[in-house]
């Protein structure tokens, strides 16, 4: 898992896999924040697969988080993802739209500031950081609020402003299926 975002992003995903283990999966994550743009997460998600690849360490899936908001690679890096076989989830406008989905089923469109301002307003980050209080258990709640808002959820796309495809990654963890594209 590689993700776009240094600091909220990998520890959702160390809190999402937590939580999944206790419900049952057995999907081991490890996160690798980059914090550029969409198509240096790719690259980065590849050059860490093709190092392990064959080794004890090698993937059985490779994701990449990342978000639309303002990036002109987003268009390659998923055309790259496509080729390569990497499931690259992206959230429109970013990521903060899923983490409110968790709080509250909204789908206006919101600048990043305000959507900042808004997940600080419903306790779920702070400074970039997730709340030690993060209902991470709503996250089930959140994937049908993402899959309604996109029923035409896929990987290596963006979605309408708001999305998020995180949902993929929910299915991925519990099942360990990768999706059909």
């Amino acid at each position: 898992m590689v993700t776009e975002g240094k600091l909220t992003e990998p520890r959702y995903v160390e809190l999402l896999d937590a939580y999944l283990r206790s419900k049952g999966s057995t999907a081991t994550v490890r996160s690798i924040g980059v914090g550029r743009d969409p198509l240096r997460v790719v690259t980065k998600c590849l050059e860490h697969r093709d190092r392990n690849r064959g080794t004890e360490k090698a993937f059985d899936h490779c994701v990449c988080l990342v978000d639309v908001d303002r990036h002109d690679s987003l268009r390659e890096a998923a055309e790259l993802a496509e080729r390569e076989g990497v499931l690259l989830l992206v959230s429109n406008l970013k990521f903060e739209v899923w983490l409110r989905w968790h709080r509250e089923n909204k789908r206006s469109v919101l600048s990043s500031a305000q959507l900042d301002q808004k997940c600080e307003e419903l306790g779920l980050i702070k400074d970039k950081a997730l709340s030690p209080r993060f209902p991470i258990a709503d996250v089930h709640r959140a994937c049908e609020i993402a899959r309604s808002a996109d029923p035409a959820m896929r990987p290596n796309r963006a979605g309408p402003d708001p999305s998020s495809a995180v949902p993929i990654l929910v299915d991925l963890l519990q099942t360990g299926t990768r999706p059909r594209t």
